[in-house]
């Protein structure tokens, strides 16, 4: 008997289930990333910005975000600090082929410096909303903002056809302004703005599948996730906290050196996003030899999308 065809085979076999990723068993299981990686700025000087004044991202630094992101191994991944589309492409490129991303997006945002929000998906982004250009309004305050960054909107189709609705958000930094010591009321102009447009889309329809993620500098208790969080008046949430459950001194997600230790990234849901998630499925990536590519610990959570 020839085994040399066998062998062959086996070889082939042992040599894609190294490459390829695992996907979970269950296909109705759809698991959701949010990750803050850190000035992903490329070499090349974008003369609309002011990225002269930031470090190009270190390769070993990307390499250690893409071995990240395949022990995440979500079907959907919100990103804040990418400099453009091409950076997150080519990172999709490199250094997760295989993993299936087909799917990228990255809109323009009002930053100065040029970082963006992005999002890699394997299931079908049917389109992108902005809200960078929205006047945002704070009653204490006598001026008006625009998102620092944006808000963005992506309709992802899930394998039997519903769409969930994955907005990105990256509010306003602690830097202070005049008038607004670290930019509390920017801040929560931004969170109000959010919440009417959630508010509107869920009062449309309760059970509109919803996710809002990103990087939110402000802790839990502070006045934009507050906002954010309370319940409307006689009713259901309208948003939730994925990560809940876990005790606030092990949800650290910016580990800083000169800052306290925080918790600013977030997964948040609607009521009827909520009752999908998977109990205990809801985790900050915290291992030691993979988290020096970002100042940022990503967050991710699952949810059960079946009937």
């Amino acid at each position: 008997m020839n085994t040399r065809p066998m062998i062959r085979w086996t070889a082939l076999l042992l040599l894609l289930t190294a490459v390829c990723p695992v996907m979970a068993q269950d296909a109705s299981g759809l698991r959701i990333a949010s990750y803050n990686i850190e000035n992903a700025f490329d070499v090349f000087d974008d003369p609309y910005t002011r990225d002269e004044g930031t470090d190009v991202k270190l390769r070993w630094e990307v390499e250690m975000i893409g071995d990240v992101l395949r022990q995440l191994d979500a079907d959907i991944v919100g990103f804040q600090e990418i400099e453009n589309e091409a950076v997150l492409q080519a990172m999709v490129d490199e250094y997760l082929p295989g993993m299936g991303y087909e799917y990228v997006a990255v809109p323009l945002t009002n930053d100065s410096r040029g970082i963006k929000l992005g999002l890699i998906s394997r299931l079908p982004i049917l389109s992108i909303t902005s809200y960078r250009w929205q006047t945002l309004l704070h009653p204490d305050a006598e001026r008006t903002w625009r998102f620092a960054r944006d808000l963005f909107h992506a309709k992802v189709q899930l394998p039997d056809g519903k769409v969930v609705n994955v907005f990105v958000v990256h509010l306003k930094s602690k830097g202070s302004r005049d008038g607004d010591p670290q930019s509390v009321m920017w801040r929560s102009s931004e969170a109000m703005r959010i919440r009417q447009i959630i508010g509107k889309l869920i009062a449309d329809n309760p059970e509109e599948l919803v996710v809002l993620m990103g990087d939110f500098n402000s802790k839990p208790g502070e006045p934009a996730m507050s906002l954010l969080l309370t319940p409307s008046v006689g009713s259901l949430p309208l948003l939730s906290d994925s990560h809940r459950d876990i005790p606030m001194e092990d949800r650290t997600t910016y580990p800083s050196e000169r800052f306290p230790n925080s918790v600013i990234d977030f997964i948040l849901t609607s009521p009827a996003m909520t009752v999908r998630l998977v109990p205990g499925s809801a985790a900050i990536f915290n291992d030691p030899e993979l988290i020096k590519g970002s100042d940022h610990l990503p967050v991710v959570a699952e949810f059960d999308m079946g009937e």
